[in-house]
């Protein structure tokens, strides 16, 4: 479960009155915070199967991201113009998993 959809439960919660507000704000903060950063190698293999492979989506499969990867790999990375921004995505710590979590260098 993501933190995102965590998140999202709490604030049921609180809606529901089962939680109080300083309990929502604490339970948030530990979720914001536990959240473990992506380790340097991952960002690095990252990088490099979207430079040699990205044509061919290699690096969405690797990050989880599946079903844009199949894309990739029948439009040949959207003629290059997807792996270019994908590339720049990686390069500045904003490219995401399937989880939605940063893929950035530590």
């Amino acid at each position: 479960m993501s933190t995102a959809d965590e998140i999202k439960k709490l604030n049921e919660l609180l809606k529901d009155r089962v939680i109080s507000q300083e309990e929502f704000d604490s339970q948030k903060e530990k979720l914001l915070n536990s959240s473990s950063p992506v380790s340097d190698s991952q960002w690095v293999v990252t990088l490099l199967l979207a430079f040699l492979l990205g044509v061919i989506g290699a690096h969405r499969f690797y990050v989880g991201k599946t079903g844009t990867g199949i894309l990739m790999l029948l439009t040949l990375g959207g003629l290059g113009i997807w792996v270019l921004i994908d590339l720049i995505l990686i390069v500045t710590g904003q490219f995401t998993n399937k989880d939605g979590e940063k893929i950035a260098r530590i």
